[in-house]
């Protein structure tokens, strides 16, 4: 028997809910803890609504019991945790650049209010959070994250069980991933802080006299900006490249 409201079917709704609902929760962008849970979840459900007619014929039938038919939402609850935390793994990578591109520029205690996690953060890391917020909405990036949600559907079906192997592989990479990203974001403030480094150690082997770290404190920040602008774009397109492929496979 077929439960519907107004000519929806609230099953087929229920089971989509609960896997749209879990990756909407955590997509970047969608996923901001500055956007009110309420406001995620109503988003969740009326996508869930004008989806399920797409995808109503395969969506399998609720088995005759409580039991199952929870066990059934859980998983694809579990399902978009998975794919949507992912993309979360993914987002972090500018953190983590933030973090690198702050201790080298002598700026780690530097903190400030970060919007996106509703508490303070360091300041480059904070800079560069919502950056990427902001070029995930001017490049399109949201579009692609929902035509994901969509694909997902194929990667993996409605009402599947949970892929526990594949699952801590997605994870595995979108770390590594992650921790790659980040640090080629830093690179080029890596390998002028090392240059510059060098270059202090010989300065103060030769003149003695000269507080080096007092000279070299003012020219390490400046130096350190000018080369993070000369070099953020690069790094912002890697990002976004990641991101971009993460969505692709998603599609």
């Amino acid at each position: 028997m077929t439960l519907t409201l107004y000519g929806v079917d609230i099953w087929s709704v229920s089971l989509l809910f609960a896997r749209v609902g879990a990756m909407l929760m955590l997509l970047p962008g969608f996923g901001e803890t500055a956007v009110p849970p309420r406001v995620r979840l109503a988003f969740a459900l009326a996508f869930s609504i004008c989806l399920a007619p797409t995808i109503a014929d395969r969506i399998p039938d609720p088995v005759n019991s409580a039991w199952g038919m929870s066990l059934q939402v859980a998983t694809e609850t579990m399902i978009g945790v998975l794919l949507g935390g992912a993309a979360r793994f993914l987002i972090s990578a500018l953190a983590t650049a933030g973090q690198l591109i702050g201790l080298e520029l002598g700026l780690a205690f530097a903190q400030t209010a970060d919007p996106t996690m509703t508490q303070s953060g360091q300041v480059l890391a904070v800079f560069m959070s919502l950056m990427g917020v902001a070029l995930i909405f001017a490049t399109g990036l949201d579009h692609m994250f929902l035509q994901g949600i969509i694909g997902s559907y194929s990667v993996i079906a409605p009402g599947a069980p949970a892929p526990v192997g594949d699952a801590a592989q997605l994870a595995l990479e979108a770390v590594s991933t992650s921790f790659r990203v980040g640090f080629q974001i830093a690179m080029p403030l890596l390998a002028a802080g090392l240059i510059f480094r060098l270059g202090m150690g010989v300065l103060s082997r030769l003149i003695p006299q000269i507080q080096v770290f007092f000279v070299a404190l003012p020219l390490q920040v400046l130096g350190g900006l000018v080369v993070l602008a000369l070099g953020l774009s690069t790094g912002m397109l890697i990002w976004l490249d990641s991101l971009e492929r993460y969505a692709t496979w998603l599609r």
